[in-house]
Parts: structure tokens; sequence; C-alpha cells
């Protein structure tokens, strides 16, 4: 059994019904039928022995000396407990608040009308509900904080359900383990009278690699397995809290399951640029959440990848200069053409910067996204050379792309940055102009 508190509270039941079952749930043979899935059930516990009395209640099983008495009970016979949330409060009528914020996730459904419900003072349709993939506390926090619920979510692991798809199976395991660490220290922070602060590090003799030792010993795994399970749920939990429904669901789905690499390297990048990742493979228009050089949405998360960008469009640049004395006409009018794209480009960022505005005027037309790549996708002229001039043009571009987006969320540059960026931007503009000067050299 799992440690819980003797205070009062309220509390979610998270099963996992592994196949499609029909359940009697009284002595009258009443019976529902439930499809595989998640279900979760709220409640509250508010009477003696509190949270503790009755969710150690609920993990029992009606051989070990426990009665019928509510639906769930008939329920818990069937499917596996998974989690328990819960969270400590006098006020019954968070029951109600709870069951609210979880009807409104999405794709929940009522599978039996006013389970668990029947006595619910507000009306609810049901305290019993229904999603398509693994809930996750992530979502349904920001969905209090949403209705301005502050109350503290904490979360015990009780089983972990298996899944057919090993792959799958092999990135949700190192989730689960991951994130068992982080409600553990989640919980453990308020307790403390440490900053919060001080519990990331995961050092020998910090807070966090106790707790991470004693996870180690619990779950028989090595601590550098346990290292990365803890980097892998960070990122998760990034992505659910950035992409809200359905990611958990994208991620592990058992049929065509995301890569760990893939995975992190979103995570990598900004929210706005998530959001599109995920919704483009929810809807069927790329296959992986991994980012993609033709992603055109803001993706910007630091200032310091503007002069970062900048060093490797001129390193392109200067490379390019050196290709072109062999070049063909083509390949030689292309490139002089996509310089002056970069040029051109580097101005405008450098103008911006000067001025701290990005006018809507600051992206002209021949720079702006549509026509641009359509430039970059071309494979009218092909090659390492022009390869190097587009990798210039959409390192320079993005730029130019995120700018409005960077000022308005507050990323400015220190002194030093703006100072490099400048230096990078005038190195790129000296480098095409020369470029823009080559003459055609390869003779036949």
């Amino acid at each position: 059994m799992i440690l819980l508190p003797q205070t009062s509270g309220v509390y979610i039941l998270v099963f996992h019904l592994a196949k499609a079952t029909s359940i009697a749930f009284d002595r009258k043979g009443t019976q529902h039928s439930f499809p595989p899935g998640w279900y979760l059930y709220v409640g509250s516990a508010c009477g003696a022995g509190g949270l503790k009395g009755r969710l150690t209640r609920h993990q029992r099983h009606i051989g070990d000396r426990k009665r019928f008495h509510w639906h769930v009970d008939y329920f818990r016979e069937h499917a596996l407990l998974c989690e328990i949330w819960y969270g400590e409060t006098a006020h019954s009528e968070f029951e109600h608040h709870w069951a609210k914020a979880l009807s409104d996730l999405v794709g929940t459904t009522v599978p039996v009308p006013k389970f668990g419900a029947s006595d619910c003072g507000a009306q609810c349709p049901s305290h019993f509900f229904q999603l398509p993939d693994r809930p996750s506390t992530a979502t349904f926090r920001a969905k209090l904080a949403s209705r301005h619920l502050s109350l503290k979510i904490l979360v015990e692991f009780v089983a972990e359900p298996r899944n057919k798809n090993e792959s799958a199976r092999g990135l949700q395991d190192e989730y689960l383990l991951g994130r068992r660490f982080l409600e553990v220290r989640r919980r453990s922070i308020p307790e403390s009278s440490l900053e919060p602060c001080k519990w990331v590090s995961l050092a020998k003799r910090k807070p966090a690699r106790q707790l991470a030792e004693q996870i180690v010993k619990q779950m028989k795994v090595s601590f550098p397995t346990l290292k990365e399970a803890i980097e892998f749920a960070t990122t998760v939990e990034t992505l659910v809290e950035n992409c809200r429904a359905n990611v958990l669901q994208i991620l592990f789905d058992p049929h065509r399951p995301q890569g760990r690499k893939a995975i992190m390297s979103l995570s990598r990048t900004s929210d706005i640029r998530q959001r599109y990742r995920v919704n483009g493979v929810i809807h069927g228009l790329f296959r992986s959440v991994a980012p993609h050089s033709d992603d055109t949405v803001f993706d910007t998360v630091k200032y310091g990848e503007v002069p970062s960008r900048l060093a490797r469009a001129r390193g392109s640049l200067e490379r390019l200069l050196e290709l072109l004395s062999t070049a063909g006409e083509n390949v030689l009018s292309e490139g002089r053409r996509l310089s002056r794209l970069c040029r051109l480009s580097a101005q405008r960022l450098d103008g911006g910067l000067m001025n701290r505005i990005a006018p809507a005027s600051a992206v002209p037309r021949y720079l702006g996204k549509e026509i641009l790549m359509s430039t970059l996708r071309s494979e009218a002229v092909q090659g390492r050379t022009i390869g190097k001039a587009r990798q210039a043009l959409r390192l320079t571009v993005k730029n130019l792309w995120d700018f409005e987006e960077m000022m308005r969320r507050g990323l400015v540059p220190t002194a030093e940055e703006l100072a490099t960026t400048r230096r990078e931007s005038e190195q790129i503009q000296t480098t095409a102009r020369k470029i823009e000067c080559q003459e055609h050299l390869f003779v036949r």
C-alpha cells in the first residue's frame, strides 16, 4: 500500500480497462458495457479516516475483506487501478469542481450517466469519465488553473498497464518512471524549508539526488537510467503543457509511436512550433513531430540563437564564395540571386535591431515566407554549391521572420549579443556583395 494522509480531501482514481467488458452493478443484474480505455472516477473523503481510509479501501479487491458499496467498487474488480490523484481540503465541493474540469478535457465522454454523482447537489451528469488516451496531470492542472482553482494535486502510482507495442511501451515506461520522480519531488518541495531551486540538481548529497536514490531502490533501476527518464519526462510534461490535449496519444501511439530523439528535439523549439508539429501529425500532414527545416513558424526560444544562425549563414556564404570560382553559369547566377536575398534580409534585420521595433513593412513581400519557401525548395539548380546558398538564406531570413514575435515576447539582446549580431550581419552583407560581383570564370 502507498502512504496517504489521514486528512480530508478530494481524489481521482485512474483506471485502465484492457478489453471490452460488461459489468453488473447491483443485485438486480443491471449491466453496462465498457469499451477498453482509460477511466477516471472523482470522489471526496471528508469523513472518518480521510483520504488514507477511503483510498486504501479503493485499492483493495472484494477478496480483501471488502464489500460492494459504491458503483466504482464493481468497476474496480475488472479494471486496473494505475494512479491516484488527490488534494487535501475540507471543502467537499472540490469534488464537483474537479469533475467539471475533467469533463472539459478534449475527448472526455460519460460512459454511464450519474455514475458517482447520484447525490451531487450541482447536478453533474457524472463523476465517472472515459478518455481515449492516458490522462495527464499536467493537462488537468492547467485546466484547474484556468478555473482559478489552486488546490495542489499530488499523485501516487499504483500499477502500470501493459501495451502490445514494445516500442511505444518502452517510451511510455521511461516517461512514467521519470514522472514518478517529478511527482515525488513536487510533493516534497512544500514539505521542505528549502527553496524550489535547491531541488533541481541531481548532484550527490543534494535533496533531489536523495529522492532519486530512493526511487532507484524502489523501482530497481540504475541511477543513469532514472536520470535519463527524468529528462524525458520533463520534456513530455513541457509538451503536454504547451500542446494540451492529444499530445500523449500522439507521442505514445501504439500503431505509430514517435521516436525519443524526435520528441527531445521538438521540446527544444518554441511553443508555437511544438503545437504546429503536433497538430500536423494529428491532421496527417506529418508523420513525425521532429522539427523540419521547412517549418516556417516562429522558432526562437532565446535571443542567443540569432547570432548563432547568422554565424552559420556567414560561414555558408564564405564557402559559397570559394566554390563559385569554378561553378557553371546556372549555379553562379542562382548563387548571386540567393546571396542578394541574404544581404537584403541582413539589412532589414540590422535596421530592426537598431529601432527595436518590427513594423509590418519589416518583411517585404519578396522576403516573405510564401515566396522564399518556394525558392528554398526549388530543384531547378541542384548541387552542393547552391545548397550552401540556400542554407545561408534560410538561416538569415529565419531571424527576420521571427523578429516581430521576439520583440513581442521580450527576447531582446544584451549589449554583447547586439554587437555580435551586428558584426555578423555586416560580414554577411560584405560577403554577399562579393558574390554578387562574381563573374563567370568556368572554362570548358
